[in-house]
């Protein structure tokens, strides 16, 4: 989640957002067609060709502009691809080194064959900006598809590599099916057409105080943790004569700085962008029996795992609960700035506190609530913003909040039937629940569901789980390339290969490959209030629309 921040100051994070020109964060598959390479890819409109897994357009793309901190400039959004409007320039690839084109690849290469064409196809919803959200346009293709002219590869070996990179320097580029897009295109959406709650029964509201991703098990569960790139590394793959030249050069700004260490690939390729191109420096994974999610799979560990999903370790729950699948957490645990107190979650929740967009957790139809077989949980945002007292640091209970009517978030309301047993309610799953967790950060939850305990007091504490697409989660983590891992703590090369190795859900049906990664998230609320009004509205189902 890249919305989620530490506090160590909103400045901190100012200087990290300032705006710079556009380039591409695509991981994830690209198909390149090259005559006389069979690349074995199962699309089954790029059948055959080759498939890459992540790419960047000219050889030093700067980084994508970050759209602002406070939230306020609207994601509705369709940006077109980052292409060159123009060659000559260069495409870069990653192939899997078990691609079956991988071979005859590299012999093209190593021959300095010029290729007189060379067909390329991209996903747009991939190639999009992360901070984007909404439907693609219908005049917008699937995949934005290209011939490059007089292409020569380069093909930079890294030894111990997962992935080989590769270099397509075109002397032309011609779009097939989109035009260039230089600006991003505003889009329009509907709101969510919410079913009806079940009648009768009284409701409660809660404010959402915290949201983070569930990161912490115990207090000993990382022997180590993870580490940001060394300055070593930057410099590990080069000759010993560029190596001494770049330290020369880069001295007097106190070595390798985060502008230039991405660039510690072969051939000086970038790593943030093309993560699979080197040896995997390895990621610290938490030690840990214990952790709060869901039983996603419904494989408890004592039987084979279902076909759609791919064995991995099983947690049991701090209630008793047994088969959690929670893989996210492996990833992040032993991350500093995942943690509970670390960079990300803290700075998250202070924006939102600090006045930007208000999440609302709504249960309602509940007759018992002790015991209750249907009741409804619905996810709403709201523009107003949180009352905190005098220090600014405790965030107020018991205030009304507006239902939020802008389609750019009733888009997203999800609702939820459940039941409540003993006091704690738990959820069926809802097909995909689609989050605003800050200003920097949309995403979706496929299968989702929550549990809820309700306390005493009037507040609540949550579990929201499902699965993540990873590769959007990853273009989302490297989204601020070597300023985030520094500032997070962790190396882009082992984090890719760790979530690769973690994803454990949402099996493509062609592909064969694991594209979820399952997630777990803690959310905290204090009560509050929707007006009468509006709960009625949204009783009745339907889409949320502004009151006249």
């Amino acid at each position: 989640m890249i919305g989620a921040r530490s506090l160590p100051s909103i400045a901190l994070v100012a200087s990290l957002l300032a705006s710079t020109p556009a380039r591409a964060d695509y991981i994830g598959p690209s198909y390149v067609e090259i005559p006389g390479v069979d690349g074995g890819a199962r699309h089954p409109v790029f059948r055959n060709w080759v498939q890459a897994e992540a790419n960047y357009w000219t050889s030093r793309p700067a980084r994508r502009e970050i759209r602002g901190i406070s939230g306020k400039e609207s994601g509705l959004k369709f940006t077109g691809p980052t292409s060159p409007a123009s060659g000559p320039s260069m495409l870069a690839l990653s192939v899997a080194k078990n691609s079956p084109g991988l071979a005859r690849l590299m012999e093209i290469c190593r021959s300095g064959t010029v290729l007189a064409q060379v067909g390329y196809a991209e996903s747009a919803d991939l190639a999009r900006h992360i901070q984007e959200h909404g439907p693609r346009p219908a005049d917008v293709p699937e995949f934005y598809r290209y011939t490059l002219s007089n292409v020569r590869l380069s093909c930079p070996v890294a030894e111990g590599a997962p992935e080989q990179a590769f270099a397509l320097n075109f002397e032309g580029i011609t779009r097939i099916n989109h035009a260039p897009q230089p600006k991003p295109r505003v889009i329009t959406t509907k709101p969510a057409v919410l079913p009806p709650a079940p009648k009768g029964g009284e409701g409660r509201t809660f404010l959402v105080s915290w949201f983070a991703p569930i990161a912490d098990a115990n207090d000993r569960q990382c022997l180590q943790m993870n580490r940001k790139p060394t300055q070593d590394e930057y410099y590990a793959l080069m000759s010993p004569e560029r190596a001494a030249q770049q330290k020369a050069a880069l001295a007097s700004k106190g070595g390798a700085n985060t502008v230039v260490l991405p660039y510690r690939g072969p051939d000086e390729m970038n790593v943030i962008l093309l993560p699979g191109i080197v040896a995997d420096p390895g990621h610290v994974a938490p030690q840990a029996d214990i952790v709060r999610g869901f039983d996603l799979d419904g494989n408890d560990g004592t039987a084979p795992f279902p076909a759609s999903t791919r064995p991995h370790p099983n947690y049991t729950s701090p209630d008793g609960r047994k088969g959690i699948d929670n893989q996210l957490f492996t990833v992040q645990g032993c991350i500093a700035g995942w943690r509970r107190n670390g960079f990300l979650p803290m700075i998250g929740n202070e924006l939102r506190r600090a006045g930007g967009l208000s999440m609302l957790v709504d249960v309602s139809s509940v007759e018992d609530w002790r015991n209750d077989d249907d009741v409804a949980v619905t996810l709403l945002y709201s523009a107003d913003p949180m009352k905190r007292d005098g220090s600014s640091k405790i965030v107020l209970p018991d205030y009304s909040f507006r239902v939020n009517a802008n389609p750019e978030f009733s888009q997203s309301f999800a609702r939820f039937r459940g039941k409540i047993v003993n006091g704690v309610l738990t959820t069926n799953a809802h097909p995909k629940v689609t989050m605003h967790e800050g200003p920097a950060t949309t995403w979706t939850l496929a299968e989702a569901r929550m549990r809820i305990e309700f306390g005493e007091d009037g507040t609540m504490k949550a579990v929201l789980g499902g699965y993540r697409d990873w590769r959007k989660y990853l273009s989302s983590a490297f989204f601020q390339a070597s300023d985030y891992e520094n500032t997070i703590g962790f190396n882009s090369p082992g984090m890719y290969n760790a979530v690769r190795r973690a994803a454990d859900g949402l099996k493509d049906p062609i592909s064969g490959e694991y594209t979820g990664i399952s997630a777990a998230y803690e959310i905290e609320g204090i009560p509050a209030f929707i007006p009468p009004e509006d709960r009625q509205a949204l009783g009745k189902g339907g889409q949320f629309k502004a009151r006249k």
